[in-house]
């Protein structure tokens, strides 16, 4: 009997095992929601039915072709190419293509954009399927793109100006220290001597003939991919594809389309840089490796969970000891992942705090690898990257039929580019349910030993100028990799046993509710006095956000007091909650979907999270600790102190940073408050006072609003409600803002700073101004009337003068503490062009005045804003931010439901009139950045 019994188990593991062979030698399928096809030109297509958003499709035409694939005459000319796709093309002629798309709703920059990589070039489009005219020509769009770009002469020299524009506005000390290091560390390679935006020189003189043969050459069906995902009908979409695609002609004679790679090397390859500007020490120490190919099968699937696991793991002791004083480093990461070209790498990047720290941070990195080597992980940290990993892929698969088109598709476009498999998230949620639970520490553990090799080895350390003589040599960056770290003790797992919350909360109750049927909302009153608003939503199946607001902010306490009151909620978070220190608590929430994060502004304090369903109790567990339970913790407050200094320290050397921190001061008028933070003001900075601020910010919980949307229900809620909002303290005591006295500046302002070695400018006009009302459709319309403005102002500054890449323009309406407003015009060009580029805008300003917006204009405003809208109101971020604000400031919330026939109100004769009450150019502020004087 005992003799059968052995048999039948050794038969079933056996068995087992067989069965686990077979499974994961199987092949990765690809996901039967997906179809893909090929045209006999070579052509591929891939097409995906996806409702999210309804009435939406996301176009893409991805070329196997970029900068890589340039010779030496066509220096910048791949992104060339993709720019002139949008400057006429067979059937559009210049702006017929962006004009016709932005009428049909299509916001040019979000919508509608392209990109150029080494390897690719991508061609975005998002368009709307419930009109077959739009989708139509959309698809005439994409073959145009992909045969019949015009390149016309004129176009090409007017866009030679856009293009150094955006060159200028890369230019800086990542782009110069870049310069030096490519050719470097990708030695041998044509990565190197590729960078996709080329250079100024090759942009403005490069011939007509090089730019049309780069298209000519790689713009051919046999390298090209159309994807098409969205709310569409398959069949005739596909009929649709073959007849616009199916006619390109075969190339005849086509050139190979070479795979390049980064040739092998034995020597460690070093560069250490110092450029006047560079803000922070950077190291990166590279281990190049042959990459691994695409999981085929579930086997090789199975081995990128395990690599993943690894990356979680070491990041996570990592982040550890970036969390204490003592830690040489900012942050410190160690990864295995894709490089460029054919090679992989295994990745050591950290932030030291100063230059001199450089050393001891390469050698936290390796030691703290190399303790890995000796000892591996130990099985607490796997269990929780598992967790982690699983509950990750779970939300993914409890939303898989919501998920947004746009996500899906990068997905497919890798697949054409790279072969990654598209299984589809059901296969893959599968797998990972099946083979995260027989990964063993041993297989994590004997990665690391294949990543570290003293062969094909790059370093790079950047730094600022200031720092130089702390610099290390290439000999002593060589020797400190391959110095002997000798016996290291194994890794302790610190876990401290505790609670989010140790006092359980002593429940109230909802004492008052009211409906609001017409937009399925509810409120209720607290015992405590509190008020919620919720919304139940099934936009998305597994989501849930929310947010707590009341009056208050940094305006209750004192100039002196300001420092430490803005670094409040941050000394909070940084704290931990309850028991739990901010180390122990991460470990808490591993495998958990919920994030609460509070904040202290200049009039209001409150808090924003998001949570999954099932994971919604700890996500207020997290939110009434923030109110009852904050944690003091003096390392970590010395760390973020560490941290702000840090960026401090060279901030003065950044440009953008100065520009900025002189754009806010001045548009403060110089309020203390708006001074830029500064060594000194770190000084100030006190532990215990801040402590108390953020306390005292969250001690009357019955003074704020919560609002929550997203998929729950009531009954649930009501429950968790009562025990964690209704139970917080609560006083008499009804706080509102106090007025400091920030104001915009009056009268006209005109700055130039001048900082930067760079030849770019930086321009930011503003109007601003005092109102005794502000009306809601005033809102509405100064929104829409910026957006026209930019329109035009794009067509001005861009396309007819060829003086900028972009230009921005934003404005609105502020009540505290006054009631006012401000329109921003920004947009960066050459120094010599400042003052033509600024007459331009001021000219514009002048005619929308004098004849408001061209109607044109108002006609795309609308329709993007339409079309924005009928997405945006299947949003939970759209309806929690919009139910918060109307409820907090006591306006009808059932007004939210009038938003789409406020945005078709818009005139010409209204925009004329808001530009004539808002454009005072007596109360105009110009800021201009211009280089330093040489």
């Amino acid at each position: 009997m005992m003799l059968r019994i052995k048999q039948t188990l050794l038969l079933l593991l056996v068995a087992v095992f067989v069965q686990a062979q077979v499974g994961l030698d199987q092949k990765l399928g690809v996901d039967p929601k997906v179809k893909i096809g090929k045209l006999s030109n070579g052509l591929t297509y891939y097409l995906r039915k996806n409702v999210e958003p309804k009435n939406r499709a996301e176009l893409r035409l991805v070329v196997n072709a970029g900068s890589i694939l340039e010779s030496d005459q066509q220096l910048g000319l791949a992104h060339f190419v993709e720019h002139m796709a949008f400057n006429g093309t067979k059937n559009f002629k210049k702006q017929e293509l962006v004009d016709f798309l932005e009428k049909s709703g299509v916001n040019f920059g979000a919508d509608l954009n392209a990109y150029t990589s080494f390897d690719e070039t991508v061609y975005e489009l998002q368009v709307p399927t419930d009109s077959m005219q739009v989708f139509k020509k959309a698809m005439q769009i994409l073959e145009d793109w992909a045969h019949q770009v015009s390149f016309e002469p004129v176009e090409i020299d007017k866009e030679r100006g856009v293009i150094v524009e955006e060159w200028r506005l890369g230019r800086g000390a990542d782009a110069r220290m870049r310069d030096k290091y490519f050719p470097i560390i990708l030695k041998g390679s044509q990565y190197a001597k590729r960078i996709p935006i080329g250079t100024k020189q090759s942009i403005e003189k490069s011939p007509y003939s090089q730019l049309t043969k780069f298209y000519k050459d790689w713009y051919r069906p046999d390298l090209q991919a159309v994807i098409v995902v969205g709310d569409i009908d398959i069949a005739e979409t596909e009929q649709m594809i073959k007849d616009h695609f199916g006619k390109i002609p075969a190339a005849k004679t086509p050139r190979p389309r070479t795979k390049f790679g980064v040739p092998s090397f034995p020597e460690t390859r070093t560069s250490i840089l110092t450029d006047p500007e560079q803000p922070y020490n950077v190291i990166q120490v590279y281990y190049l490796r042959p990459e691994i190919p695409q999981s085929k099968t579930e086997k090789e699937y199975r081995a990128s969970i395990v690599r993943n696991l690894f990356n979680q793991m070491m990041s996570s002791r990592l982040e550890e000891i970036a969390q204490k004083p003592e830690a040489p480093f900012l942050f410190g990461s160690s990864s295995y992942g894709s490089f460029i070209g054919d090679k992989d790498a295994f990745s050591l990047v950290a932030v030291a705090k100063t230059a001199k720290e450089i050393s001891a941070s390469v050698e936290t990195l390796l030691r703290e690898n190399e303790r890995v080597k000796q000892f591996g992980f130990v099985q607490s940290e796997l269990d929780r990257a598992i967790k982690s990993t699983l509950s990750r892929f779970e939300n993914i698969y409890n939303e898989r039929d919501k998920t947004k088109s746009a996500e899906l598709l990068q997905e497919y476009i890798r697949n054409y580019l790279k072969g990654e498999t598209i299984p589809g998230i059901e296969k893959e949620f599968e797998m990972h349910q099946k083979y995260l639970p027989t990964i063993q520490l041993a297989e994590v553990n004997a990665l690391i030993k294949q990543w570290i090799t003293t062969q094909n080895r790059s370093v790079v350390i950047t730094a600022p100028e200031k720092d130089k003589a702390d610099m290390l040599t290439a000999t002593q960056v060589t020797a400190l990799l391959n110095k002997p770290l000798g016996p290291l003790k194994p890794y302790e797992d610190k876990v401290v046993k505790g609670a989010i919350l140790p006092v359980q909360p002593v429940a109230g109750k909802v004492v008052n509710e009211k409906k609001y049927p017409s937009i399925e909302t509810t409120e209720w009153t607290l015992s405590n006095g509190a008020r919620m608003i919720l919304k139940p939503t099934n936009f998305k199946n597994d989501e849930i956000q929310f947010s707590a607001i009341s009056w208050g902010g940094t305006s209750l306490y004192s100039d002196k007091d300001y420092v430490n009151a803005s670094t409040a909620s941050g000394v909070a978070q940084f704290g931990g909650i309850g028991d739990l220190d901010i180390q122990s608590l991460q470990k808490e929430m591993a495998g958990k979907n919920c994030f609460v994060s509070p904040s202290i502004a200049n009039y209001m304090q409150g808090l924003n999270g998001n949570s999954t369903t099932k994971d919604l109790e700890t996500a207020m567990q997290l939110l009434h600790g923030y109110f009852v339970a904050p944690r003091k913790d003096a390392n970590m407050f010395e760390v973020l102190k560490q941290q702000m200094q840090v960026q401090m320290t060279n901030k003065d050397k950044d440009p953008g940073s100065v520009f900025a921190d002189s754009v806010n001061y001045i548009m403060g008028n110089y309020h203390p408050r708006r001074k830029p933070f500064t060594l000194e003001s770190i000084g100030q900075l006190d532990l215990d006072r801040a402590f108390d601020i953020y306390k005292d910010r969250f001690s009357n919980g019955g003074q704020f609003l919560f609002t929550f949307v997203g998929n729950f229900n009531l009954d649930t809620m009501k429950m968790l409600a009562e025990k964690y909002i209704a139970s917080l303290p609560t006083s008499d005591k009804k706080e509102t803002w106090k007025d400091v006295g920030i104001r915009y500046p009056k009268g006209q302002v005109n700055k130039t700073i001048r900082k930067g070695k760079e030849a770019k400018a930086s321009v930011r006009l503003y109007f601003t101004g005092e109102v005794n009302e502000i009306n809601e459709m005033d809102e509405v319309q100064l929104g829409q009337l910026t957006k026209a403005l930019a329109i035009k102002l794009r067509e001005v500054l861009r396309e007819d003068a060829g003086g900028v890449y972009g230009v921005g323009v934003n404005g609105g309406f502020s009540r505290e503490p006054v009631k006012s407003y401000s329109i921003g015009i920004q947009f960066g060009c050459a120094p010599e062009n400042v003052d033509k580029l600024v007459d331009l805008v001021m000219e514009e300003v002048k005619n929308t005045k004098a004849n408001g917006v061209p109607a044109v204009n108002i006609e795309k405003v609308i329709a993007e804003q339409t079309r924005s809208l009928e997405n945006d109101v299947k949003e939970n971020s759209y309806w929690r931010y919009r139910l918060e604000q109307n409820f907090f400031r006591s306006t009808d919330p059932t007004d939210i439901l009038k938003a789409g026939d406020k945005i078709k109100l818009l005139t010409v004769d209204k925009t004329k009139e808001l530009a004539n009450r808002l454009f005072n150019e007596n109360n105009m502020v110009k800021l201009i950045l211009l280089p330093e004087q040489q």
